[in-house]
């Protein structure tokens, strides 16, 4: 069994099936890619995995125990988070404030907590600021991090997007189109420091539609249409794959 195991699922909307039976397994350690045609079921996925939307039936296990039906906010404190496509936040407040609402083990807010400030609540408040800024940093947002959040370009917004997920503590993050959008340097960029943080210990399933960004990064990956598991392998495994040509283009081959 591995990191996130998920067995059998299915999703329906309103008689359409979106998810006819998925089983995959991301194993500790890797970046895992999840491509496959517009329409195969790759954001339902997501959403099941991460309580968004709760499967029909099947299991979802992560990290050894059955988070199907968990609440998103509970599957997050597990540790495992999830970032979307269209860059999410709250676009008033600045990138450390961003950052800094992600941050775990929150205390939370309550008119007697605002009012009876303690010692402990300045000093996790501290420690909050001080990963926040570290992580900003990290991503090369550390010269924009008293901006709003409006301001930043579609690239930085990403890396406040990885930035956010990164504030939870995770154990795995799954990255729904983190170039999508993106010039090739920011592209690369972002590339990078998912390889960094896969070398220490954060596990990554990522959805990508650029082929040469999950050819570097990926492996194993997994190819779903229709609603299913179709395929699996290294990308050259994949590429290589008929099954996988004929749910993409037909008959066409893969440029290598």
């Amino acid at each position: 069994m591995g990191l996130l195991d998920v067995r059998n699922l299915h999703r329906n909307f309103y008689g359409v099936q979106a998810l006819a039976g998925v089983d995959l397994v991301v194993e500790p350690g890797t970046i895992t890619g999840l491509i496959g045609p517009n329409g195969a079921g790759k954001t339902t996925l997501f959403n099941c995995v991460t309580g968004l939307v709760p499967p029909d039936t099947g299991t979802v296990t992560f990290d050894g125990r059955d988070i199907a039906g968990w609440r998103p906010e509970r599957i997050t404190q597990a540790g495992l988070v999830r970032t979307f496509q269209i860059a999410r936040g709250f676009p008033r407040l600045s990138v450390l404030e961003n950052l800094m609402l992600y941050g775990a083990r929150q205390p939370g807010e309550t008119l007697w907590k605002a009012l009876a400030w303690t010692r402990d609540q300045a000093a996790r408040e501290d420690e909050v600021r001080e990963r926040a800024v570290a992580i900003g940093r990290r991503l090369n947002l550390g010269h924009v991090l008293n901006n709003a959040a409006s301001d930043l370009s579609g690239g930085q917004k990403k890396l406040l997007e990885i930035g956010r997920a990164l504030m939870t503590d995770p154990k795995l993050i799954l990255l729904d189109e983190p170039i999508a959008g993106v010039n090739p340097t920011l592209a690369n960029q972002i590339a990078d420091h998912l390889r960094s943080l896969c070398d220490e210990g954060i596990t990554f399933l990522v959805i990508e539609h650029h082929m040469d960004m999950i050819a570097r990064l990926c492996d194993p990956v997994i190819v779903m249409a229709e609603g299913r598991h179709l395929a699996q392998g290294s990308f050259a495994e994949i590429a290589a794959d008929e099954r996988v040509q004929d749910a993409y283009m037909g008959k066409r081959r893969w440029a290598s």
